[in-house]
């Protein structure tokens, strides 16, 4: 299979490109942090939270993240503020609270 066949009539882009336009799609303020946060989110938090709970958007210090049942929020919400010192201790002062969202059933 060639490139055409991949992608008709579009020329390849640079994957910086395309993860900056997918980073600002994502309402990401600072994208080296963004990186961070997103691409070592289960190093971060580790395995039990990182299997229930999703980041989805870090805007202006406040990071969204999604939870699979309403269970998880309250349990994050529990553990809301050793995870922002987690965070802090990974990525610095890029996050100072959190927006939890409960996932909508599909």
């Amino acid at each position: 299979m060639d490139e055409e066949e991949i992608n008709p009539g579009r020329a390849p882009r640079a994957l910086g490109d395309v993860l900056a336009k997918v980073l600002r799609r994502m309402k990401v303020s600072d994208e080296s942090t963004a990186l961070g946060v997103f691409s070592h989110w289960r190093e971060i938090v580790g395995d039990p939270i990182a299997d229930h709970v999703t980041p989805k958007r870090l805007e202006k210090r406040r990071l969204t993240v999604e939870v699979e049942d309403p269970a998880w929020a309250t349990q994050l919400k529990f553990l809301e503020s050793k995870l922002l010192s987690t965070l802090k201790e990974h990525i610095g002062d890029e996050v100072d609270s959190l927006d939890i969202k409960v996932r909508r059933s599909r």
